[in-house]
């Protein structure tokens, strides 16, 4: 028996798969800090109740904290959100 299945308008089907953008990776390495990576390690987030401090740049004594947020995930974002904004070309007048 063969079962066939519309599949409703608008749906994704067709999409190409790599366009979703992957979520930024983070690994724990000490009792309350974990470390985002985007290819490599590019800051860490330091769980400190009742906030979450950001820190951006490798390895973990030469960070400079950039924010304090109230959400994990929210904070590892800003970590990739402020490596990205450094990654960026600069555009001189």
């Amino acid at each position: 028996m063969t079962v066939r299945t519309r599949t409703p308008e608008g749906s994704a089907r067709g999409t190409d798969e790599g366009t979703v953008p992957a979520e930024p990776r983070f690994e724990r390495v000490d009792l309350d800090r974990y470390v985002v990576i985007d290819g490599a390690p590019i800051g860490y987030v330091e769980v400190v109740p009742p906030v979450i401090v950001c820190y951006s740049g490798h390895p973990y004594p030469r960070a400079v904290e950039i924010a304090q947020v109230h959400d994990f995930h929210r904070a590892v974002q800003v970590v990739v959100d402020h490596a990205d904004s450094r990654r960026r070309p600069m555009i001189s007048a």
